[in-house]
This record gives structure tokens, sequence and C-alpha cells, in this order.
């Protein structure tokens, strides 16, 4: 079973900075409220956790290491990687980003 986090749909098609302390929409926030329950639903039901990248209006480097790497960070990154399947036409780079600079 799998399930989609469109990250502008369902979080803010303009993101923010690192913590929720500096303003909305912050990797802090998606951590929070999105991507950590929606793991640890995936992972308890050994689903796949898609996210959908696409709609935004980019990816501060900051909100990527503060949702993303947090994850990989406190969870292992075999797990996250086993877990989470990236969806994007547009952003593909960051695909590149997060897999070669925050989850080396």
């Amino acid at each position: 079973m799998e399930t989609t986090i469109n990250i502008a749909k369902e979080f803010g098609s303009v993101l923010g900075g690192r913590w929720e302390r500096l303003g909305p929409y912050s990797g802090e926030e998606f951590y929070r409220t999105k991507l950590l329950p929606a793991y640890l639903t995936a992972l308890k039901n050994n689903d796949k956790l898609i996210i959908d990248l696409d709609g935004t209006r980019g990816y501060p480097s900051s909100f990527l290491d503060q949702s993303f790497g947090e994850l990989a960070r406190i969870y292992g990154t075999d797990s996250v990687r086993t877990t989470l399947i990236f969806k994007t036409y547009v952003f593909k780079w960051i695909v590149d980003y997060i897999n070669k600079e925050l989850w080396k």
C-alpha cells in the first residue's frame, strides 16, 4: 500500500526555512505535522510513502535538511530510503541533493 504527501497541496506552495520560529511553512513544521506522522504509519505498516515535490515555488536547503535530513538522522538513512519515494517532474535536482548531501 502507498500513501502520498503532495507538499504543495497539503502543506504550502511557498516554503519557509528551517525552524517554525522563523516563520510559516518551515521544514520543522512540515516534519512535525506531515512527514513524521506519515512516515511512522508507513513504517509500521511496511508501506511506501510517496513525496510529491511538484507544485511548490522551490525548496530552501534549510527546509530540506530540517525535514528529510532530520528524518534520516533519527530513523537511519537505510530505513528512510526504503520507505520514501520521491515523485517529481520539475525538481529532480532536489532528489539528487537529498540523496547526495543529506542522506550520504
